[in-house]
C-alpha cells in the first residue's frame, strides 16, 4: 500500500515543508531533482490544510511540464523558495472569494487517505453546502463574509423570500451551517483569513439545540409488534422474489438488518465473499472497506457479524452460493451520490406507510438499528457482545486490546427471538 503525502517537519528549526522528489523524466525539463516548500508554520494542522495546496500546485507544475508549458529549467530549489509554477499568482487574503476557497478545500480532501468514494461525496456535500451561500449571498472574498451574512443565510434557509423554493428544518440547516463553517475552517488554517465568521455570528446558538429533548415515551426503533406487523405483510412478503431495481433487495436488507442491526449501506455494498463460514461452523458477515466502492463509518464499523439461524433457515446462504466470485451480493444496487442504498430506503418508506407502522422523525431503514438494540439488551445479550454486532465503540482503551470471540459472538446471537416465525415468514408455517 502506498503511503500518504505528508508535510516534513525540519528537525531544527520545526517548520514544516513540502517535499516531493521530480519524477526523472522531468527533470531536464523543470532542472530539479525534489521540490522542496516552506509552509510558514510550526502548526500541524496548519501545515497539512498548506501542504494539500502545495502539493496540487506541484502536480499542476509536472502536468505543465508533461503537456510543455513550463519555460525553460528552473535553478536549483532552496528551501522556503516557493514552487516554480506557470499558474497564476496566489491571490492576496482579501480577494481570494469563497468559490476559490471551497476548491481548495475540494483538493485539500484528496490529501486525507481516505477511500475515493468517501472522499467525493464529501466534496459532493461540502460543495453543495457552500454554492448554496454562493446563491443566496453571493460569491464575496471570504474576508469580507460577515456575522450578518450568516444570519441572513440561515433565515432564508429557514424561511426562503422565494415561495418556490422549500424552507429546510432546522437540523438541516444546522448541516449546511456546519459544512460552510468547515471550508471557512480550513481557510483560517491556511492563513486567508483571521477568524471564521460562521462561528462569531453564534448562529447555531439562536437556531436552538441540535436536537430536541428526547421524551420517556420517544422510540427510534419498531416495537416487536411493529415488525411482525411489517414482516407479516403480503406486501413485504412478494418482495422475496422482485426483479429490476432495487428488486429484492427492498425485501433482504430489513430482513438482516432487524437480525443484525446492521446500517443499511454496510449490507448493500457486500460482496459474495463477505458472507462466509468460519472453522467452528458459524457463518459470518464480513463488513469491511477492502474495495474501492466500500465504505465504513469508523474503525470500530469493521467487523464480523454473526448470522442468525433464522436468516439461513429463510434462505441467505442461497443469495450467494454458486455466485461468481468477486461479484455483489445485491448487484442490482447501483452506487450514487446517496450510496448504494438510497433507492432501497425511498422503496421501503411507503411501505411502513402503508403497514400503518410509519412514524415522522423515524429513520425507516436505521430504526433497525435501534430496534436490534432493543431486542438483545431485552433478551439478554451482553452490552460489549451487542456493541461488537453493531460496530458500536465503547470509548473504553481497553476494548480496543485483544479481539472479539466469533464463537461468542455466534452463540450470543441465537438468544434474539425468531421474529422470522412469528411474522409467518418460513415457508409451510
Amino acid at each position: 500500500m502506498a503511503l500518504i503525502a505528508q508535510p516534513f517537519r525540519h528537525p531544527e528549526s520545526g517548520i514544516y515543508y513540502l517535499r516531493r522528489r521530480v519524477p526523472d523524466d522531468l527533470r531536464p525539463i523543470i532542472g530539479k531533482t525534489e521540490i522542496r516548500r516552506s509552509l510558514n508554520t510550526r502548526n500541524h494542522q496548519q501545515a497539512k490544510a498548506a501542504f494539500a495546496i502545495a502539493y496540487a500546485e506541484s502536480e499542476r507544475l509536472f502536468s505543465d511540464a508533461r503537456n510543455g508549458l513550463c519555460i525553460g529549467p528552473h535553478q536549483p530549489d532552496t528551501i522556503g523558495e516557493p514552487l516554480p509554477t506557470l499558474s497564476p499568482p496566489t491571490p492576496s487574503k482579501a480577494s481570494i472569494k469563497l468559490s476559490e476557497a471551497l476548491s481548495r478545500y475540494v483538493q485539500s480532501i484528496s490529501m486525507s487517505g481516505r477511500s475515493e468514494y468517501v472522499s467525493r461525496r464529501h466534496a459532493v456535500d461540502y460543495s453543495r453546502a457552500v454554492k448554496r451561500f454562493i446563491t443566496d449571498v453571493g460569491d464575496k472574498p471570504i474576508a469580507a463574509i460577515q456575522p450578518s451574512d450568516i444570519h441572513a443565510f440561515a433565515a432564508n434557509l429557514v424561511q426562503p423570500t422565494d415561495a418556490t423554493i422549500k424552507p429546510l428544518a432546522t437540523s438541516s440547516t444546522r448541516l449546511l451551517l456546519a459544512r460552510l463553517s468547515s471550508v471557512l475552517a480550513f481557510s483560517v488554517d491556511s492563513g486567508w483569513l483571521e477568524s471564521n465568521p460562521v462561528l462569531a455570528s453564534r448562529i447555531h446558538k439562536r437556531l436552538g439545540p441540535t436536537k430536541p429533548k428526547r421524551r420517556l415515551d420517544d422510540n427510534r426503533g419498531y416495537t416487536w409488534n411493529e415488525l411482525v406487523t411489517l414482516f407479516g405483510h403480503a406486501e413485504f412478503q412478494q418482495l422475496r422474489h422482485a426483479q429490476g431495481r432495487p428488486g429484492n433487495a427492498v425485501y433482504w436488507l430489513p430482513v438482516i438488518a432487524a437480525y443484525t442491526g446492521a446500517r443499511r449501506e454496510e449490507l448493500a455494498q457486500l460482496y459474495i465473499e463477505d458472507i462466509h463460514q468460519h472453522e467452528g461452523g458459524s457463518w459470518f458477515i464480513r463488513i469491511i472497506d477492502d474495495r474501492p466502492d466500500k465504505s465504513v463509518k469508523t474503525d470500530s464499523s469493521r467487523r464480523e457479524i454473526p448470522v442468525h439461524d433464522d436468516l439461513i433457515a429463510l434462505g441467505l446462504l442461497k443469495l450467494v452460493q454458486g455466485r461468481t466470485p468477486g461479484s455483489r451480493v445485491f448487484p442490482q444496487l447501483i452506487k450514487v451520490s446517496d450510496g448504494f442504498a438510497g433507492i432501497v430506503s425511498k422503496a421501503w418508506r411507503p411501505i411502513t406507510q402503508r403497514c400503518g407502522v410509519y412514524q415522522p422523525g423515524r429513520h425507516p431503514l436505521h430504526a433497525f438499528r435501534h430496534s436490534f438494540k432493543t431486542l438483545a439488551r431485552e433478551h439478554g445479550i451482553p452490552k460489549e457482545v451487542s456493541d461488537w454486532i453493531t460496530g458500536h465503540a465503547s470509548g473504553h482503551i481497553g476494548d480496543s486490546y485483544g479481539i472479539n470471540p466469533l464463537s461468542r459472538m455466534a452463540a450470543e446471537i441465537q438468544k434474539l427471538p425468531s421474529l422470522a416465525k412469528a411474522a409467518g415468514l418460513f415457508p409451510n408455517e
